[in-house]
């Protein structure tokens, strides 16, 4: 691990940042307002790809889209995953150095992050704590049960192949996306995938046989859940309740790929935060991503600029890694002192936006 450690302080950059520095002032823009923000991150974008970190970018994107968008802006996950898709068809078809000195993939990079930054803001949602001793405990779950089988489970639930924790947690989510209690729903889903888990650990088995999901994942109870989500949209959408059927796709897809189960857990609890906040929405659709699209145009034009810049000098000796250890993200401010901040530094656009110009 110190080893790991070592070697990372010793990555830098084609620009000459440390991995550990260039990470931090790409999150750190991304949070920030302006022009002058935004010319940095397409700065920090241009020499973080050239200096083979896509991987590294498309990690840091989601991450900062989970952490710091979330439900603010719903569709921003159909639209990464879509595009880091598209991208990473690419990658693999053109060599490293062709691939970023393609003008539409810089400006599909710049695309990326702009609109990340514009996005509005909301602080990620806590996953419960569920105390060790409710865990094998019928007496427990029997104690707690508060509401009726419920269509969405049953859909999904199949009785010889399913332990009935199963069915009586998956009832409990189901009433409380319902009642619109967004933290209970996420306790009975922590608290599934963990008895889940620790059955697997003492007895080799979990608590369902049924393959759902794919490879190594086929009879995860991760699974289950999204299924028993899907069915619960269904019903939503058809009372018209929710109209997002692209962004809780997208969701779903995310879910099924090759991703790591933290995410597939951040994954979940946006589905259960849509399902749960959306219907209370004065229009249960998602909003646009690009609220002024001349402006997006005009900023991303500038891109190629940047990416000359950096293209100047050499590749590093080491591309950058797939990820970066040791790195905190700031809060961001929500949306209403953005709108403040926001607001002041339109006063100053039309000086400031000559920092283009002058790249």
């Amino acid at each position: 691990m110190l080893d790991d450690y070592t070697e990372q302080i010793e990555i830098t950059s084609r620009r000459g940042y440390l991995l550990k520095d260039l990470a931090k002032s790409f999150l750190q823009c991304l949070g920030e307002v302006g022009p002058i923000s935004a010319g940095k991150l397409l700065h920090f974008t241009a020499d973080m790809i050239s200096s083979g970190g896509l991987p590294l970018f498309e990690k840091l994107c989601w991450d900062y889209a989970y952490e710091h968008v979330g439900i603010a802006s719903p569709r921003i996950f159909h639209f990464l995953f879509k595009r880091f898709r598209e991208l990473n068809e690419q990658s693999a078809k053109l060599t490293m150095e062709v691939f970023y000195r393609k003008k539409e993939i810089q400006e599909q990079l710049a695309e990326i992050v702009l609109i990340l930054q514009e996005c509005p803001k909301k602080t990620k949602t806590k996953i419960p704590t569920v105390p060790m001793d409710t865990h094998e405990n019928e007496s427990w779950l029997r104690s707690v049960l508060r509401t009726t089988d419920k269509m969405a489970v049953r859909k999904v639930y199949q009785r010889n192949s399913d332990l009935e924790q199963m069915l009586h947690a998956g009832n409990e989510m189901v009433y409380a996306i319902q009642e619109g209690a967004t933290e209970r729903a996420l306790f009975w889903v922590k608290w599934l995938l963990e008895e889940d888990a620790i059955m697997k650990k003492k007895y080799g088995s979990g608590l369902t046989t049924v393959e759902r999901g794919p490879l190594k994942q086929k009879t995860s109870v991760g699974y289950y859940i999204i299924a028993v989500l899907a069915e619960v949209y269904k019903e939503f959408a058809g009372k018209a309740m929710v109209r997002m059927h692209e962004e809780f796709q997208a969701l779903l897809d995310i879910y099924r790929s090759d991703t790591t189960q933290r995410k597939k857990l951040d994954t979940i609890a946006i589905m259960i935060q849509l399902l749960t906040d959306v219907p209370k929405w004065k229009v249960p659709a998602a909003p646009s991503l690009v609220p002024d699209q001349t402006k997006l145009q005009r900023t991303i034009s500038q891109v190629e600029e940047f990416f000359k810049e950096v293209l100047m000098l050499p590749l590093p000796k080491k591309l950058l890694p797939h990820t970066v250890t040791g790195i905190k993200q700031k809060k961001v401010k929500d949306s209403s002192k953005q709108d403040k901040l926001q607001k002041k530094l339109d006063m100053i656009d039309e000086v400031t936006m000559n920092f283009y110009k002058m790249k």
